[in-house]
């Protein structure tokens, strides 16, 4: 099981095995923007990270919407995801502003 810290938040999140970061922040009541429902379409759930080893590398999905999303990103820092896609391997600090804890 992987532990995230998302900033600027500073809420945690526990990635267990196989699962997606997006599929995670669900289960754990967080408020995480998307709007496609996980297909990689939208790109508004992904997040930034400076740890990229932490997670599985991007499968053809997700590295197609990565670059269409790549020129929005340029100087922002980090290593972007894609939360609906990224799986999870290694504790990791992530960066997605707007994530809201639940309740």
């Amino acid at each position: 099981m992987a532990r995230l810290r998302v900033e600027p938040a500073g809420l945690s999140l526990k990635v267990a095995d196989g699962e997606t970061v997006l599929a995670a922040a669900r289960r754990a009541g967080l408020a995480w923007r998307s709007q496609c429902g996980g297909f990689a379409q939208c790109r508004t759930c992904f997040f930034t990270t400076d740890q990229p080893e932490a997670f599985a590398p991007p499968g053809p999905l997700e590295a197609g919407a990565l670059a269409l999303l790549a020129p929005t990103l340029a100087g922002a820092g980090g290593v972007a995801r894609l939360a609906c896609q990224a799986v999870g391997l290694g504790d990791a600090t992530v960066r997605k502003v707007g994530v809201r804890g639940g309740g």
